[in-house]
């Protein structure tokens, strides 16, 4: 269940602007470059696999329209991002050639980028994805996400996360996953470094208050 490599699974057909997906094979299992210290500087203080209690609980999108609030989906429309990929994107899940590791766990994932209305002009530049949890596959996604190296660290509401801030030449992108006691909620971007990094903390941040409650 790598996080990280679900960037290769929209179908590259021809020399396609898919920048985030051409970088996709670079799964970062190793060590990571460079440790997320710019939001997260808290090591967790508990076992991550022990289920914490929740005071919100996560409600499961319909599909990609709803991952995120209605703010940040405008302010992507500004940038000219769309949702081009998942449930309820505009080309639903034809060019998707498997799934993620998220949507095999039971969630959906959603690619935002550049709509060239040319399928092999499509540029991804986040994909977001949200996953419900139990006990079971919580402990699965944890074991999953440590193998592959990632920084392991605390949010702000005691959630584990683990991400990578990525380099900023783009050879390795970045990726924050934040795993609550009923959700697992992922954000990769196409480009890597701080900037990058702290982008995707923000939307992660915005998949959180569009569904929990």
């Amino acid at each position: 269940m790598q996080s990280s490599s679900k960037l290769g699974i929209l179908r590259t057909v021809a020399p396609i602007a898919l920048v985030m997906l051409a970088l996709a094979g670079c799964a970062p299992t190793a060590t990571p470059t460079a440790e997320p210290t710019a939001t997260e500087t808290t090591q967790p203080t508990v076992e991550p696999t022990e289920n914490p209690v929740p005071t919100e609980f996560f409600s499961m999108p319909d599909d990609c329209t709803g991952i995120l609030p209605a703010k940040q989906v405008n302010k992507f429309a500004a940038d000219g991002i769309v949702l081009l990929a998942g449930p309820g994107g505009i080309y639903g899940n034809e060019l998707i050639t498997e799934p993620t590791p998220e949507m095999d766990a039971g969630g959906i994932s959603c690619y935002f980028g550049i709509d060239n209305e040319d399928p092999t002009l499509l540029r991804v530049s986040v994909l977001v994805s949200a996953v419900p949890l139990d006990a079971t596959n919580r402990t699965q996604v944890i074991d999953d996400l440590t193998a592959q190296g990632l920084v392991q660290a605390l949010d702000d509401r005691g959630d584990v996360t683990f991400g990578i801030l990525g380099v900023s030449e783009g050879q390795t992108t970045a990726s924050y996953n934040v795993i609550a006691a009923d959700s697992w909620i992922s954000v990769l971007s196409s480009d890597g470094g701080e900037k990058a990094f702290l982008a995707i903390v923000s939307l992660a941040n915005a998949v959180h208050s569009a569904n929990y409650n």
